[in-house]
């Protein structure tokens, strides 16, 4: 085998010779795959193969789980990680479980660096190789780790990767050089170049459009933070004034917390409103984002930092979305999209109705925000910045 690269000069690595890829361990407990998860499995795809051998620790609660970092060419082994938000000396002898079954694993795939996606499986990775030289990175996407327990394990990790400003924030890291900040990526753009004009009309027809109709579209999880009722909300106001606005639903709630789908049908079916449609999960995301003529996040708490903005951006979609956490830090008010309070579907409706109403506007924002999106955020890009992270930490480590 040849030298591998991971930083500096090909075939070195902080001046040191490698006679192999390094191997990464990321850990994830998800019960569900969402955002963290597609976008793990995105950065693992995008690795350089010549310099990180990538592997994937996670539970088998979702086979779907597994495929997934399967899928993106990971090594997959399962790890039991059970739900520990009930305290209690079981939640204690699961985590510490969980922990030893980690540093197990870790000891004989000959691991380089350990990467934690998410919380639980954080405080499972610190826990695990608290006394290892193997170095430990957390991946912060959100805003749900508890900053108790946050505050009591961060020492003991080498390098926190904040998805925005907002989250370092939340978490104290402003002045803790730990902290840095990785904006999420996506590398949807490779599919958007292969969707067509025929496949896009096609698809419209699928669910009822017609040519000259406006599709308001939503990419996500149906349930009640994402805001989906603050949505129907909004297009009915703006359907009730151009019956040309239609709205489509891509995703589901059903066995997620909050989930809320049930409840969006009941309404449409309760009031007849016919101008929303339900796709339920679709996997051709470029396909969709390219069939939306606005794309709408309606999230009510804080959202981190949303691929789905970002991959509606890449695909040149103009965009629609609350001002919480993270997203002012990628949607600029009328410069790359339109901002709105959380919970205020009438703020909402008159953005949307903006934006179909000037189409200078619309093509203004969306080509500003495909511009940007596509200097700053796509995966392979991404990708290099945090492979040099890796690097250094894992020559500090040799």
């Amino acid at each position: 085998m040849s030298d591998a690269t991971l930083a500096g000069e090909p075939g070195t690595a902080g001046g040191v010779r490698l006679e192999r890829p390094r191997r990464v361990l990321f850990v994830d407990h998800a019960t569900i795959v969402g955002g963290a998860e597609l976008v793990l499995a995105a950065h693992i795809r995008a690795l350089d193969r010549r310099r990180f051998e990538p592997f994937v620790a996670c539970t088998n609660a979702l086979p779907m789980l597994a495929k997934l970092y399967a899928d993106a060419g990971a090594g997959v082994h399962i790890v039991s990680m059970k739900r520990l938000k009930v305290a209690g000396p079981h939640a204690l002898w699961r985590l510490w479980r969980a922990s030893r079954e980690l540093r197990t694993l870790a000891g004989s795939l000959n691991i380089d660096l350990v990467v934690g996606n998410t919380s639980r499986a954080a405080y499972v990775a610190v826990i695990g190789l608290w006394d290892s030289t193997i170095p430990v990175i957390w991946w912060v996407r959100d805003f749900y780790f508890g900053r108790a327990l946050f505050r009591a394990f961060k020492h003991r990790v080498a390098k926190i990767l904040c998805v925005s400003h907002a989250i370092r924030r939340f978490y104290g890291g402003d002045a803790d050089e730990r902290f840095e900040v990785v904006h999420v990526g996506a590398s949807i753009h490779s599919d958007l170049e292969a969707v067509s004009r025929e496949q896009v009309r096609a698809e419209r027809a699928r669910w009822g459009f017609s040519d000259g109709e406006l599709v308001v579209g939503f990419m996500g999880r149906l349930v009640s933070d994402k805001g989906a009722e603050d949505i129907l909300d909004a297009v009915a106001r703006v359907h009730a004034k151009n019956r040309r606005v239609r709205l489509l639903f891509v995703g589901e709630g059903k066995g997620q917390t909050g989930d809320i789908e049930a409840r969006l049908r009941e309404i449409v079916a309760a009031r007849q409103w016919s101008f929303a449609v339900f796709a339920g999960f679709q996997c051709a995301e470029a396909l969709y984002y390219r069939l939306f003529d606005v794309f709408v996040l309606a999230t009510r708490t804080p959202e981190p930092y949303a691929t789905s903005v970002v991959q509606a951006m890449m695909a040149g979609t103009p965009v629609v979305a609350t001002a919480t956490g993270g997203t002012p830090e990628l949607v600029r008010d009328r410069q790359t999209g339109m901002l709105v309070p959380p919970c205020a579907p009438e703020r909402m409706a008159a953005a949307i109705e903006e934006l179909l109403e000037d189409p200078s506007l619309r093509a203004r924002v969306s080509e500003e925000a495909q511009r940007e999106v596509m200097l700053h955020n796509r995966e392979d890009l991404l990708a290099r910045r945090v492979e040099s992270i890796y690097a250094g930490l894992i020559s500090q480590a040799t």
